[in-house]
């Protein structure tokens, strides 16, 4: 164990240094999974679930995440997005994105990872919110509701589930590292207890705004953070690579994928690399779909260094139903 995680903390250095060549390309740089927002789907009627799967699949996309099924705002006021009978939900109930995802993924072969909370005061405060840890027993609670009732039925469709809070790289999150590994094993306990197979995924990203742009400099974050949490073989660490938001520059995507890779590596828990490479750009009107040109570079990078390439979001950029000429390229340059 000493000897791996020192070869995979000098793999690292001599990368990043740019004394030793990226490696040579772990899968295809085509997406196989996307993320997708409860809001955006709660509504939807089996037909167009139904419709969307099938595109989604002609496209090559074998896994969806739904983002987040509840979320709580910076009043303590509750939205969910399925139909749940946990009190602390009483009377929050804004649509059902789960049993129509459900469903069809089933049909047409797709895997669900099923998301859980998100909060406001995570932006302010991270782990060190008070409402931090209520809000993790609150996701091990959904675990449990959404299992018992739907995996006997969904089998291998419920596969997995998703921790929405994002870490990044800035001072707050790096100070509450260790808070937020804790809040972290909360649901990864849970999942354990309910079903040993299914994964937790996580989507963290990298900003060289707030910090010095080097990808060094995040690595001691990380390492604290994988000995903190109670990983399990097979769980996924799904960065994003953040270049649509703007916090990465392609310059620098590079690097920031090598860090990511030795600090799975490095962790020596059997973690999963996968990547999270984001197909829109952030204008002041909104996000748009990204250029496929660059989409198309942000995936060659990733698909050096990650086992599989999901993306923020075919469903909400690339899909015939919001952007057909976006579509139809993007499936031109994969088949």
């Amino acid at each position: 164990m000493l000897i791996r995680r020192l070869s995979a903390f000098f793999s690292l250095l001599f990368l990043l240094l740019g004394l030793k060549p990226a490696p040579e390309r772990k899968t295809e740089p085509k997406v196989t999974g996307s993320f997708i927002q409860a809001w955006y789907c709660a509504g939807w009627d089996d037909a167009r679930w139904d419709a969307e799967t099938q595109w989604m699949r002609e496209a090559g996309i074998d896994t969806l995440i739904l983002q987040s099924l509840a979320s709580m705002d910076e009043n303590g006021v509750w939205s969910v997005s399925y139909a749940s009978s946990l009190p602390v939900f009483r009377g929050a109930c804004s649509g059902d994105a789960l049993s129509g995802a459900l469903k069809s993924c089933k049909k047409a072969g797709v895997r669900l990872f099923v998301g859980l909370v998100d909060f406001a005061d995570w932006w302010n405060a991270a782990g060190f919110s008070a409402d931090y840890p209520g809000v993790c027993g609150v996701m091990a609670d959904m675990q449990r509701e959404i299992y018992e009732k739907f995996a006997a039925e969904y089998g291998d469709t419920l596969y997995g589930w998703y921790f929405p809070p994002e870490i990044d790289n800035v001072l707050p999150m790096k100070l509450a590292i260790s808070r937020i590994a804790k809040g972290l094993n909360t649901v990864l306990e849970t999942a354990t207890a309910l079903d040993p197979a299914m994964p937790v995924m996580l989507s963290p990203y990298f900003s060289e705004q707030y910090t010095v742009p080097s990808a060094l400099e995040t690595l001691p974050m990380w390492q604290a953070f994988f000995a903190a949490a109670d990983f399990r073989p097979g769980d996924i660490f799904c960065p994003q690579d953040a270049v649509g938001a703007g916090w990465t520059s392609e310059k620098n995507l590079e690097k920031v994928w090598q860090m990511y890779a030795a600090a799975v590596e490095y962790s020596g828990k059997g973690v999963r690399l996968w990547a999270n490479c984001e197909n829109f750009t952030s204008t002041d009107a909104g996000n748009v779909p990204a250029p496929l040109s660059r989409f198309t570079r942000q995936l060659e990078t990733a698909s050096k260094y990650a086992e599989k390439l999901v993306c923020f979001s075919m469903n909400h950029f690339y899909s015939p139903y919001t952007d057909q000429t976006a579509y139809e390229q993007y499936l031109n340059s994969v088949r």
